[in-house]
């Protein structure tokens, strides 16, 4: 094996940092995230549509956690609740909906007969009455409203587009020093160690899924993201990583029912530094969730992916991973915890990268007073090489990573948000060329669609 150089040495970052559970990622699972829970809604509508009121009341209860105040789910779920004969529930729904729209006549007509069904005639009186005493000014609530009786589109999109400034202190990935043991032997390295830098980013998250029909399960559903950021340090036009951009695509097909979705789609990246070194990779992905109940749900995902070095063919090879997470929604704010873990293997074409490991994932998100979400995370991860990272080393290579940060989120309103993250990397490696500290703080605005 030969020595690798410090610009070598940076565009073996690029694979690591296809990997990292990074910001924008973050966001990504939240806009695949709505453009699930749009599916669900659909298919809870399709069910209720087709008399199957005990199924849609079901999904339309785990809808429910996820998102309390969407005004369909609260309808689909009146209407459910009523069919089945949980009236209790029926009530709590239609009175949540009538605490937004006051002045809707068609809500009080419905709560009315839930009243009548319950039994309660003094409550099925003052609801008629409200009806008889709103004339004509029901007009505008049910104008607002209209879209809880239209049926929805067959086809969903979601996304998100940001920009911000942020903090890192290691934004090149390097060690502490250019002087470094490497096995026996004190060497330096020009221009290996850290460097530290401000800088500006902007991003782009896109998700869609078209239904092939309302009552069919098959979704076709794709991504797309890009994601920009640009450093201060002018030392890091040496290394040709001044700028990074980063972008995906990913078309596939999607199977859902009232409890399980089952998707698989094939997906192209690629990673670059300053349109001078890049890592390209194409390839599937998998991922099967089941909702065991409402509040808990068995998440299973893998994927692999062929990657191409542009500077170091010896790292060109197959890249896979799978693993499973169980996700948890509990309190009054439906708060989420989710944990779990993942196996790694690289197959290149030289077997010193070659590697296995892996990755165990926390991270919780808290619904917090004043329309605030504490996202807090830890990631660690564990990857042995087949072979030393240098030829000046005896020892195999092995990585252990730590990585810990949280997210705090202000939604203004649906659309805009206001985003600060922090995370700590560690990666304590058997050679001192990837032994590194990093942290990187940011602060953006997203608008969501």
């Amino acid at each position: 094996m030969r020595f690798i150089s410090p610009l070598r040495a940076l565009a073996l970052t690029a694979g690591a940092l296809l990997c990292l559970p990074a910001f924008p990622t973050l966001a990504a699972d939240n806009t695949a995230r709505l453009v699930a829970l749009d599916s669900a809604k659909v298919e809870a509508a399709r069910l209720l549509e087709q008399n199957e009121a005990a199924k849609a009341y079901e999904l339309y209860l785990r809808l429910l956690r996820e998102e309390p105040d969407d005004d369909a789910i609260n309808l689909g779920l009146a209407r459910a609740a009523t069919r089945i004969g949980r009236f209790d529930l029926a009530v709590i729904a239609y009175e949540t909906l009538l605490e937004k729209y006051p002045k809707t006549a068609w809500l009080y007509n419905e709560l009315t007969h839930v009243y009548l069904l319950l039994g309660d005639g003094e409550s099925a009186r003052r609801s008629a009455a409200v009806v008889r005493s709103l004339g004509d000014e029901q007009e505008e609530s049910v104008r607002a409203l209209d879209a809880l009786e239209a049926r929805y589109s067959l086809f969903q999109v979601h996304g998100v587009l940001r920009g911000g400034v942020y903090h890192d202190s290691n934004a090149n990935l390097g060690p502490r020093s250019d002087t470094l043991d490497l096995g026996n032997w004190q060497v330096t390295v020009k221009d290996a160690k850290a460097r530290e830098s401000v800088g500006v980013y902007l991003g782009a998250d896109v998700d869609f899924a078209r239904r092939f029909a309302l009552n069919s399960p098959w979704h076709v559903v794709g991504d797309v993201r890009v994601f920009w950021r640009g450093n201060e340090n002018n030392e890091l036009s040496r290394l040709n990583n001044r700028t990074s951009q980063w972008g995906r695509a990913a078309l596939g097909l999607r199977h859902m029912t009232v409890t399980t979705l089952t998707e698989g789609r094939l997906k192209a990246e690629i990673f670059d530094y300053d349109f001078y070194q890049h890592v390209s990779s194409i390839g599937p992905e998998a991922t099967f969730l089941w909702a065991a109940t409402p509040a808990a749900h068995l998440i299973v995902r893998g994927g692999i992916d062929q990657r191409k070095y542009s500077l170091i063919s010896e790292r060109n090879g197959a890249y896979g991973w799978a693993g499973g997470y169980g996700r948890f929604f509990f309190g009054a704010a439906n708060h989420e915890f989710l944990a779990g873990g993942r196996y790694l293997h690289a197959a290149t074409d030289a077997d010193t990268y070659d590697y296995d490991g892996w990755e165990a994932t926390a991270r919780f998100s808290f619904k917090l007073p004043y329309r605030l979400e504490l996202t807090p995370f830890a990631a660690y991860t564990v990857e042995r090489y087949k072979g030393p990272a240098t030829i000046l080393e005896a020892e195999d290579r092995r990585d252990t990573r730590l990585r810990l940060g949280s997210g705090l989120t202000w939604h203004i309103n649906k659309s805009w948000s206001v985003e600060l993250n922090y995370q700590y990397s560690k990666n304590a490696s058997t050679s001192d060329l990837y032994d590194y500290r990093q942290h990187y703080a940011s602060a953006g605005v997203a608008f969501g669609f």
